[in-house]
């Protein structure tokens, strides 16, 4: 049985003229805490793991998949606070799996902001009272409790205070580079996803990038733009130490495609190209790899084994005749596991360690 993740939650809400930002919005909290779990290096059969940092994990992931099923069906906008508190609760999750991992206490829950749950989670508890109203205690984010202190009077609503809210990305809080002229192959050295490079599209499509690192540091690239096409915008290219060779589809229809990059080492060399399919590596019966990458299936419908040795979750993604993410074939943590091949074609590899893929 294959489970259907991608094409976005868009297309299943029937909104019927609502408000469309609102539904961006909160779409975009869900792909950011999906994105978070995807990337977070914790593996529940890893030494050390404890059946508390597990259950924390599986909380995480129940909130991610509640929030999914919250934002499909006929609501209105209201209905996003049920969504926000859901995802809150996911990452008050994520904050205890990762105190346990480090020693630390677990930390507390604050409720989200009083005045509006967009401005994230609370910091304090303040007295307020309503125009004409009795003072009472409330929980609000750190800007709205200077608001407070300076003039108590209800903060606005309509817009949210950002500097306030937790990144759900390590670079969120960065400065950004201006983006660079596009260019057929790009060089680079190191990462911390300040600058957006501009790959420039082949004249042939579809087509591949080739991302190759040689060193030891760990590579993550995102995709910035439209995720049209796409299982996600953020790809984990390495998580072992080991050397980086990834190919990742291009599916854009436009002239150049948008990335950050992200590294461990400061000085680390990389390069990305754009290549035709023809260098996408083919097998019938075996092939093996590390990271992410894409590879050409020759062989026919039936049952396939996956070995993966990584940390966190393997993925292993069927791709339509354009490499569009079409459906996901497997899923899994480490260990061997079986699967069924759906036919001849092109797969995506989505990993963070070394992996095999096998046809029986």
């Amino acid at each position: 049985m294959f489970r259907r993740t991608g094409g976005g939650i868009r297309r299943w809400w029937p909104w019927r003229g609502r408000d469309e930002s609102v539904l961006a919005e909160v779409e975009a909290e869900i792909t950011a805490f999906g994105e978070a779990l995807d990337v977070h290096p914790f593996n529940p059969g890893q030494a050390g793991a404890t059946d508390e940092m597990r259950a924390q994990l599986a909380r995480a992931l129940d909130a991610y998949d509640q929030a999914k099923k919250e934002l499909v069906g006929d609501r209105i906008a209201a209905d996003v606070l049920d969504v926000r508190r859901t995802l809150d609760e996911g990452s008050h999750a994520l904050a205890c799996l990762d105190a346990l991992i480090a020693g630390r206490p677990l930390p507390d829950h604050m409720p989200l902001c009083f005045f509006d749950t967009r401005h994230g989670r609370a910091v304090r508890q303040v007295s307020w009272a309503p125009p004409g109203g009795a003072a009472r205690n409330i929980a609000v984010c750190a800007a709205d409790a200077v608001r407070l202190t300076e003039s108590p009077r209800t903060p606005r609503r309509a817009a949210p205070d950002r500097a306030a809210r937790t990144p759900s990305r390590p670079a969120a809080a960065r400065p950004r580079t201006p983006a660079r002229a596009p260019e057929p192959q790009i060089n680079g050295r190191g990462g911390g996803g300040e600058q957006t490079h501009q790959l420039k599209m082949p004249s042939y499509r579809p087509a591949v990038m080739i991302f190759s690192a040689g060193g030891q540091a760990r590579v993550d690239v995102r995709f910035e733009g439209a995720r049209k096409g796409r299982s996600s915008r953020l790809y984990r290219l390495s998580g072992d130490g080991a050397p980086v060779t990834a190919r990742i589809p291009l599916t854009q229809g436009g002239r150049t495609v948008a990335f950050r990059v992200f590294t461990t080492g400061d000085r680390e060399a990389w390069t990305a190209t754009a290549a035709p399919l023809r260098d996408v590596p083919r097998f019938h019966d075996g092939i093996s790899g590390t990271g992410s990458d894409v590879v050409h299936y020759r062989g026919e419908p039936g049952p396939g084994v996956l070995n993966y040795t990584g940390p966190s979750l393997i993925r292993l993604e069927a791709l339509d005749d354009h490499l569009a993410y079409w459906v996901t074939v497997a899923e899994e943590c480490a260990g061997q596991h079986t699967f069924q091949w759906p036919g001849r074609g092109y797969y995506q590899v989505r990993s963070a360690g070394a992996w095999s893929l096998a046809a029986t």
